[in-house]
């Protein structure tokens, strides 16, 4: 595992939630201290004290949201596939994304998950609007 800060004090891992302009903070130099200099993360509702948190992000000009329930799963959204972003998560959680797929807004979406894989797994595949569904957790045959 590729650990980037302490979990103590890391965005996701931490016991304790600050405040989310706080975790905004973490998220953003998380994402700059692994080569994501130009990106910037927001919360989108500043004033949201319980999970699942939301920011939006600006890489490039181009925009993506992450939703996150600490220590339990991260979703990365955006409109077009970002895999520096994507790497950026990567090295940030120390570990890489479960599934991908397209959401029924055609939305690329990539989510990490702890401890719940399967029963999501399941869940997602029963969603008829996403498309192009992969597990990733797993090397295909």
């Amino acid at each position: 595992m590729i650990t980037v800060v302490p979990p103590e004090v890391h965005w996701f891992y931490a016991e304790k939630r600050p405040s989310p302009g706080a975790i905004a903070e973490q998220l953003r130099q998380s994402l700059w201290f692994v080569s994501l200099q130009e990106a910037w993360v927001s919360p989108v509702d500043p004033v949201q004290k319980e999970p699942p948190f939301r920011y939006q992000g600006y890489w490039r000009e181009r925009t993506f949201e992450i939703e996150f329930e600490p220590r339990r799963y991260v979703i990365l959204r955006a409109a077009e596939d970002l895999p520096r972003v994507v790497e950026a998560l990567h090295r940030s959680l120390g570990v890489g994304p479960v599934f991908s797929y397209l959401d029924e807004e055609g939305k690329v979406v990539y989510e990490w998950r702890w401890g719940d894989r399967e029963a999501r797994w399941q869940e997602l595949q029963g969603i008829a609007g996403y498309q192009r569904l992969r597990r990733l957790d797993r090397h295909s045959p």
